[in-house]
């Protein structure tokens, strides 16, 4: 799936984004999903630890998804999928401590809502897979992706 160079659009009125790959810095999906209530504002700062390891291992994309990018006032989760760079099992060879740290979350599967991507056709499989909603009639919604 390819992203939409664009702004976060408004949500639609079933509360999900509009279909798409919609691509943001970091301060805007901050600012757009992170700040407005307590519960928002913890979601954010396991992103943001996200998006540092992310940049770190030099990962290529971060895609995030969940009900953090929903209306709701209260999420459950923040999905996320990282796009591992070429180099990432160099990395944790060489015990690289960003590597190893995003390898052990990825292992354990705690927290349990951040997922790997090993290539791009592996991408767009996930980003196929957080675009469908669990709706009884399967309506598609829209993902974030996070510059890096």
């Amino acid at each position: 799936m390819a992203p939409q160079e664009s702004a976060i659009p408004q949500f639609r009125t079933d509360g999900y984004l509009p279909e798409g790959l919609h691509r943001t810095t970091e301060a805007q999906a901050t600012f757009r999903f992170g700040t407005s209530t307590r519960r928002r504002r913890r979601l954010i700062l396991r992103l943001r630890q996200w998006i540092e390891l992310a940049r770190q291992v030099g990962a290529a994309r971060l895609l995030i998804d969940g009900s953090f990018i929903t209306a709701k006032n209260e999420p459950n989760d923040i999905d996320a999928v990282v796009l591992l760079p070429l180099d990432f099992q160099q990395q944790i060879d060489d015990e690289i401590e960003p590597a190893l740290e995003l390898e052990q979350m990825l292992l354990t599967r705690h927290p349990e809502e951040i997922f790997a991507a090993e290539d791009e056709t592996d991408w767009d499989e996930w980003a196929e897979f957080f675009s469908q909603t669990r709706e009884i009639d399967g309506r598609r919604k829209g993902l974030v992706e996070i510059e890096l």
